[in-house]
Order: C-alpha cells, then structure tokens, then sequence
C-alpha cells in the first residue's frame, strides 16, 4: 500500500494538469449530502436517518464492497414509513471522509457504533448487511448481541471466501482480476484516468437524482481508496469476524440468496444458514444485488421481521 501511495502521489505531481482538471470537475460536479455529517474520531460519516423515531427496532443498512448508502435508495423510504431507518458510508465512501486505518469490518462496526450514540439512537437493531456489509454487520451482531433483534443477509459474503485455503484455480485468477482493477483506479484516480473511460466506484444504472450523486462521488479519490484498503485487508476483516464470539443461537437470522450457482458460493450460504438455531434461508432467481432487483422482497422480509419483533401479524409470502 506504501508503495501504491507513492506511485499515486508521483503520477498526480507528473501529471499535474490532469490532476487539476480533475479537481476542477469534481468541484463542478459536487452534490450536497442526501444526509448529515456525524463527526467520529475526527472524521465525518455521512449518515442518513429517516422514520419514526419513536419506533423500534431501527433498522440499520450496510451496502457492499464499492457500494454507499444511495444502495438503499428506494428500499430506505419504505422502511421509513413504519419504523426509523439507518444507512451510512463507511469511511473514504460517498461523502464520508477517509480513515488512515485499513478500512476493516472493526473499523465500521467502531464507526458506526459511535455514530448511534452521537445521534442517541438506542437499541434495539435489526441489521441488514449486503455482501460485504454483512461481514460487518455479523461482527456487530457478534460484539453486542444486547443491541440486535434480528439479521438479514443479502447475499452476504461468508468469511472462508478471503481465508479458506482451498482456492481453486479460477477464484485466484478472479481476485488477483479484481485486485489489480482496484490497484490501478486508486493509483490513477488523481489522473481522473476512471472517469476518461467511465468506470466510477459504485453503480451505473440508478436513477436521478442519484445517479448524479454517484457521478460526482463516483470519481472522487477517496473513494478509490476506500474500496482498495477494503479489499486488500479483507482477508483481516474476514478473520475478525472468524474470531468473534459466537452469534447468539436463537438471533433471528434471514439469508437471502443469489441465483448463483458455483458450488463454493452456494456452500457459503449453506455455512450462513448455520450461524443460530433461528435462521431462514429464501433461495431466489436474483442476481447478487437482490435489494436493486428485487427491492419489494426485501422490504417485505424487513416487514416481517419487524411486526414479528413488536408482535405483530406475520405477512404472508
């Protein structure tokens, strides 16, 4: 990462126009936050709070890798509508600012933890995690089990994907793909070399107004940082999560699972579907971000689990 550092940094002094002139869009593209700035440990974390906040349990949202709370843009509102709703940025994503840390799923679960208190939003939790946010949404759940009510995974990463030693030969090939495509956005993004050939951090296909949002944090720096500190210490977010207490065995846990179908993805659902005594697994014909195409599946489960939290009626699937 040192060396990566300098290499950024000496490519943005070589190619200083094009540093410039990238400053200079990003400036002229900027978009206000959807949310509020909470300060944490001297940084800021973009934090979006709607709903009642008389209601509970909150329902708290963590998108995946490359991914920022404009992720839950249509399922938040509906949310909204019966119980109070949290979405964030992990740090360096969207409009929070970077940490100098590694961006590990301790690190959030720190994060977000002081961003509760900041805004004096008690437990009880019902967490939502996609992909890579259900690492750390696991780790919340498995750092204070007082706080959670229940656990929904879309299409969660299981931790033996960054660990296991039993790669095969096509796995290596795809993460050494995806880490030299994260390498080279964050070495070049000073450049603005991502946005000459479109590729921001983040979404392509939303709708407006965010996806003028995305446009502009898209192609910010941070953002390309953020993403590759994430992944290339994955493997230490995955054995956090690997080294933490036990889930409690009766959590209410809900797996909601892609239609893929290679063999070591559908067996890390199968090792989900493990982690209490109380866990329902939905197997559906979705591609791996089920909460864009199919948000009212996820907005019934969360209806679901709410009403059965405060007793209500089960809805009906």
């Amino acid at each position: 990462m040192n060396i990566d550092y300098i290499l950024k940094k000496g490519l943005s002094i070589i190619g200083f126009p094009f540093t410039l002139t990238n400053m200079f869009i990003n400036e002229k593209n900027k978009v206000s936050e959807l949310g509020q700035l909470v300060e944490v440990n001297e940084r800021k974390i973009h934090t979006i709070v709607s709903g009642n906040e008389d209601s509970k349990p909150t329902v708290i949202f963590d998108a995946g890798l490359s991914c920022c709370s404009i992720d839950w843009y249509y399922i938040q509102p509906e949310i909204s509508k019966f119980t109070r709703v949290v979405s964030f940025d992990r740090a360096g994503y969207g409009w929070s600012t970077p940490t100098k840390g590694m961006n590990t799923s301790e690190e959030v679960v720190d994060d977000l933890t002081q961003v509760l208190e900041k805004l004096v939003i008690y437990p009880p939790y019902i967490l939502v995690g996609h992909s890579f946010g259900g690492l750390n949404m696991r780790l919340f759940a498995s750092k204070y089990p007082e706080k959670v009510a229940a656990l929904i995974l879309i299409d969660a990463v299981h931790e033996n994907r960054y660990i296991s030693k039993e790669w095969d030969e096509v796995r290596k090939r795809s993460h050494q793909k995806n880490f030299n495509l994260f390498r080279l956005g964050y070495i070049t993004s000073g450049l603005g070399l991502p946005r000459l050939f479109k590729q921001p951090v983040g979404r392509k296909q939303l709708p407006e107004p965010f996806q003028k949002a995305i446009n502009y944090i898209g192609y910010n720096p941070k953002m390309f940082e953020a993403v590759y500190k994430e992944f290339i210490h994955s493997e230490k977010s995955a054995k956090q999560v690997a080294n933490s207490k036990p889930i409690n065995k009766e959590l209410p846990i809900w797996i909601l699972s892609s239609n893929n179908s290679d063999p070591t993805w559908v067996e890390h659902q199968k090792l989900l579907c493990n982690l209490s005594n109380n866990t329902t697994q939905i197997k559906t014909d979705n591609g791996h971000s089920i909460h864009l195409e199919n948000p009212e599946l996820v907005i019934n489960i969360i209806r679901e689990v709410f009403k059965k939290e405060t007793g209500g009626s089960l809805l009906p699937f």
